[in-house]
């Protein structure tokens, strides 16, 4: 029986954003295995770290890199003993290009081959400051249970999905600066 962490391992103000994600990734874990634990940045003791056979690092990219609270934990784990436990990453990026996220990938990938631990690979995800407010969030769901059935498979993993068109992305966010800027005159017209 495996034992599986999701460590929300992001900047704090960042977890709003990826709580979805490990909700759902919680959810479709938690009907198939029997111990999975969630953690957060705050809540986590790396002394139990090795305690898990799998771990699940979930995280939005901080400028197209891993955020420094990644970086922490990597630090206070570089000097225990390890057991052979599996790593995979939940990336997040606010770009469309899930490509924004293979920086990240690639640290985390160095980090688990210098401590001699396995890493397993990912899911990215594109245009998550977008994607979780509207109705793409069900193929987000359709990739997060994929990723689900790897990390229960222990099989390698590499899905990246932006639910979003490039268009689409570019309207979205060409109406949310419109408003921006409508409440910044506004305010200034007070």
């Amino acid at each position: 029986m495996s034992k599986i962490l999701l460590l929300s391992s992001g900047l704090k103000h960042a977890q709003e954003f990826t709580a979805p994600l490990l909700k759902r990734l919680e959810v479709y874990l938690s009907t198939q295995l029997d111990c999975v634990d969630v953690r957060n940045i705050s809540t986590f003791d790396e002394r139990t770290f090795f305690e898990y056979d799998q771990v699940v690092f979930i995280f939005m990219t901080a400028m197209d890199t891993i955020p420094s609270s990644t970086l922490e934990i990597f630090q206070k784990l570089e000097s225990q003993k390890k057991p052979q436990t599996q790593i995979y990453t939940l990336i997040a990026c606010d770009e469309y290009e899930t490509e924004k996220c293979d920086l990240s990938e690639r640290i985390v990938e160095s980090w688990c081959k210098n401590e001699h631990l396995q890493y397993m690979g990912s899911l990215k995800v594109g245009s998550i400051l977008l994607i979780m407010k509207g109705p793409s969030k069900f193929v987000i769901s359709s990739y997060i249970k994929k990723f689900v059935e790897l990390i229960v498979k222990k099989e390698k993993a590499s899905l990246k999905v932006s639910c979003l068109t490039e268009k689409g992305f570019l309207k979205k966010a060409n109406r949310y600066w419109d408003k921006q800027i409508k409440k910044t005159k506004k305010a200034k017209n007070k």
